[in-house]
């Protein structure tokens, strides 16, 4: 009897320990399991895309800067003053018949240079031997069409001995600031629209935008391919082309 109570209480030690062991197992699988699906939970959620989308748009310039200078030479002041000041008036008559107003013509100071002989050596001496003087004409104005056309005439004025110097008009855009804000947006949706073609070659789904960056305009003449990683601004032309590029992130799920 006595033998026959150990056997059963043997028995029964084995019993547990044996649902221990497999109760034990069973928990490390199904942890295991969870582990292996959060990891790849993870995995999916980190998996991420990155693409660059561009929009280019044409502008047309509605201001112009243009400078003009004068000069005016002579052995004296007096003579240096006669010439300049018969040249201001000439390129004031000039810029009157092409249509600018006063409150487009602004008008600097005379700046003087003195010229001195020079030795045998080329070395400068005290000698005074003439004047030189320069005023400069500022125009600005929002009708970049009428110093268009007045900037290719005015260095005929030399062929009437004005000693006139014409600088290249700058043309620009002033309102670039919220075209910069629609650019972005186009640019943005061109990214998405990569990312999406993209992440269907792969069979994923594009998930949710994770972050986003404009890079510099290129503001450039048409059709022009010039890039630099500072921003170019081209204020040679009227018309320009204006080039924005977002880098955009996107999160990728399993479809």
């Amino acid at each position: 009897m006595e033998y026959r109570v150990r056997i059963q209480f043997a028995t029964a030690i084995v019993v547990i320990a044996l649902g221990i062991a497999a109760s034990f197992v069973t928990s490390t699988y199904i942890a295991a399991e969870a582990y292996e699906g959060r990891n790849k939970f993870d995995h999916r959620q980190n998996q991420t895309i990155t693409v660059k989308g561009s929009t280019r748009h044409r502008v047309r310039s509605d201001r112009a800067v243009w400078t003009i200078v004068v000069k005016g030479e002579g052995e004296d002041l007096q003579s240096a003053f006669e010439v300049l000041d018969s040249g201001v008036e000439r390129v004031r008559s000039f810029l009157t018949s092409n249509g600018f107003t006063r409150s487009q013509v602004g008008l600097g100071a005379i700046s003087t240079t003195t010229k001195y002989a020079r030795d045998s050596k080329g070395n400068r001496t005290d000698e005074v031997t003439g004047y030189r003087l320069e005023r400069r004409f500022g125009i600005r104005t929002s009708d970049v069409n009428l110093v268009a056309r007045a900037a290719g005439k005015v260095t005929q004025l030399l062929k009437e001995g004005v000693f006139v110097i014409s600088q290249s008009p700058e043309y620009t855009y002033t309102e670039l600031a919220p075209l910069k804000i629609e650019l972005m947006a186009k640019a943005s949706s061109d990214a998405r629209d990569r990312a999406e073609k993209i992440a269907a070659s792969t069979k994923s789904k594009l998930g949710e935008l994770r972050d986003a960056r404009m890079g510099v305009l290129q503001i450039t003449a048409p059709d022009s391919t010039d890039v630099s990683s500072y921003g170019i601004y081209d204020t040679y032309t009227i018309e320009k082309d204006v080039r924005a590029v977002v880098t955009a992130t996107f999160g990728i799920e399993a479809s």
